[in-house]
């Protein structure tokens, strides 16, 4: 028997709130994902009794997707807002795209959900309505206007505030299931 095509990846969201999709047998969380519900027991709970029956299952992060994912994060202006548990659920769903199988992420965060869009890797929001638009980030100087691709607390040249300001955005086309 030819295992199943899809899979999903859960992030904490979905530990917290309880929602594992009845109808999916392959459900996977990373490591990370297993830290930060570590920080609750009732979610640890929760983690461990879905673990033990089999219900869900450790994913190991590949580097490779993870190194890409790290950098897609810093060119759209994500990465100071996405843990490393969110970098390794987009790490772990790019993995099973790139083996063929269909990876789908159960998620609220709208950091993490921006980031799978601009990499067209399928989400699915646990409790709220998702991103509507896929927004790139900047980082600019509040005093000179300086522009950086990454996150900085001062600016070097004049000691200012950096802020993150909107580039550009896009309408999402729904790469999520209904």
């Amino acid at each position: 028997m030819t295992p199943p095509r899809e899979v999903y990846i859960l992030d904490t969201r979905a530990f917290v709130v309880g929602a594992l999709p009845p109808e999916v047998r392959e459900l996977y969380i990373t490591d990370g994902v297993l830290e930060e519900a570590s920080r609750v027991a009732r979610t640890m709970n929760r983690a461990v009794a879905h673990m033990e029956e089999g219900r869900v299952r450790s994913v190991a992060v590949d580097e490779e997707a993870l190194r890409l994912v790290r950098k897609r994060a810093t060119e759209i202006g994500e990465l100071g807002k996405l843990s490393e548990a969110d970098l390794e659920i987009a790490a772990a769903a790019v993995a099973f795209s790139k083996s063929g199988r269909k990876a789908t992420v159960l998620t609220d965060d709208y950091a993490l959900q921006n980031l799978l869009s601009s990499m067209n890797v399928s989400y699915r929001p646990v409790t709220h309505k998702g991103i509507a638009r896929q927004v790139v980030y900047l980082h600019r100087c509040s005093a000179c206007g300086k522009l950086y691709g990454r996150p900085l607390k001062k600016c070097p040249d004049c000691g200012s505030k950096v802020v993150r300001v909107r580039s550009t955005t896009r309408r999402v086309t729904r790469t999520q299931d209904p």
